[in-house]
């Protein structure tokens, strides 16, 4: 079986990667990894490699390293893989593939825990989650004019999961019993306290959040993604009582939206249906004990 992960940074998917690598016997390439091979090959070091990269103009070593993963993979058919790769998904034949999402504030708090937090000098939370997003669109933006594809594309993966609340050890299980059981259709679970509602708490029933919380119901909820910001379109009691059983992880329905910015399935403007104030995520707030760590552009 091959998985491939990819995702957004500071989402843990090198972490992920590994776990299943020591936990489950997955042999584990990585780009760096890949990187060792081709400058063994070259009889150079991996220093020096990286040194030829960054002044590659034409992306050669992009392709000697697409060129390796392919290989790698048609040389180990009907072994255990995993690969943490940014491309690996696009090149490796007959793979599961999965994208990590994290919340930006989530990355950028891990990000500044990590060493390279302090020798990137953030100031705050704020900046460095402000950082890795204008990172994540460059990295985007090289892709999309090497390989013409769009890597944060959700179309592209298996399994789309949401590293925000869910331990590292958890995700690792998760993804690979979703690959072992190879449903049909591509799957995507978010951080409950992630969405973000579209409606006062006045206008929830709390009743049917109580009924909800005994209820192992896993319908997925109606989600629409705006800015980077996911919201509830359907299910809000179905939210509350995820989070308020400690959930880590729900089930969603991305929806899609048209040119017009209207959500096909509810016929209704994504911008005119995400609009919530301040105080309406702080009641939400309240009611489900939790805390957003940061509030969408739209409040």
């Amino acid at each position: 079986m091959f998985i491939t992960i990819t995702g957004e940074l500071g989402s843990g998917k090198t972490t992920i990667a590994k776990i299943l690598n020591q936990e489950y016997g997955f042999d584990f390439y990585s780009t760096g990894s890949i990187q060792r091979e081709i400058a063994k090959e070259k009889g150079i070091s991996t220093l020096e490699l990286n040194q030829l990269m960054s002044n590659d103009l034409n992306n050669e070593y992009d392709k000697m390293i697409d060129n390796k993963t392919i290989e790698i993979g048609r040389e180990n058919a009907g072994k255990d893989l995993v690969f943490d790769s940014r491309m690996a998904w696009h090149f490796v034949e007959k793979s599961f593939k999965v994208f990590v999402t994290v919340d930006s504030y989530t990355a950028a708090e891990r990000v500044i825990k990590a060493d390279r937090g302090a020798t990137e000098h953030y100031q705050s939370v704020e900046e460095a989650a402000k950082s890795l997003r204008k990172r994540k669109r460059l990295e985007d933006s090289r892709f999309a004019e090497i390989y013409k594809v769009n890597t944060t594309d959700f179309a592209n993966y298996d399994l789309i999961i949401d590293s925000t609340s869910a331990a590292p050890e958890e995700l690792a299980k998760f993804i690979l019993d979703k690959a072992k059981s190879q449903n049909a259709g591509r799957e995507t679970y978010l951080s409950p306290k992630r969405l973000f509602p579209t409606l006062a708490i006045q206008e929830i029933d709390t009743d049917r959040v109580k009924e909800l919380r005994n209820d192992t119901d896993e319908r997925p909820i109606d989600v629409v993604e705006s800015n980077g910001s996911y919201f509830i379109i359907g299910g809000h009691e179905t939210v509350c009582a995820k989070i308020q059983n400690g959930e880590k992880l729900v089930p969603v329905n991305l929806l899609s939206v048209d040119g017009n910015g209207v959500i096909e399935t509810y016929h209704k403007k994504a911008e005119d249906i995400v609009q919530a104030s301040g105080q309406s995520y702080q009641e939400w707030e309240s009611f489900n004990d939790m805390k957003f760590l940061g509030y969408p552009d739209q409040a």
